[in-house]
């Protein structure tokens, strides 16, 4: 995880499972709590995303666009299996899939 003033770039290695989402949505509901709202949910290093990380992500992103202002989520570097998983899901609607710091 890494901060900078009201981002944090979240890097997901390895399978995104059932069992490291409770202690992501602890970090960020905490994050939140502390004033965040705007977070990159960096793939490049994942291999997979379970239902229950992908729900975790969800939460996250109904958590922040409910904030005055509202934030934002951005899911980046996604090989082509996870894009097609968020695609498949209906989450590619949901998320902005853009690089930030590109724009």
């Amino acid at each position: 995880m890494k901060r900078d003033g009201n981002v944090v770039t979240f890097k997901i290695t390895g399978i995104g499972t059932f069992q490291t989402a409770v202690g992501f949505k602890t970090t960020y509901t905490q994050l939140v709590s502390e004033g965040v709202t705007d977070f990159i949910i960096d793939l490049g290093e994942c291999e997979h995303l379970d239902s229950t990380f992908l729900g975790t992500i969800l939460g996250l992103a109904l958590k922040v666009r409910q904030l005055e202002p509202p934030g934002h989520v951005h899911v980046i570097k996604l090989n082509d299996m996870i894009r097609s998983l968020f695609r498949g899901t209906g989450l590619d609607q949901i998320f902005d899939m853009s690089d930030p710091s590109e724009g």
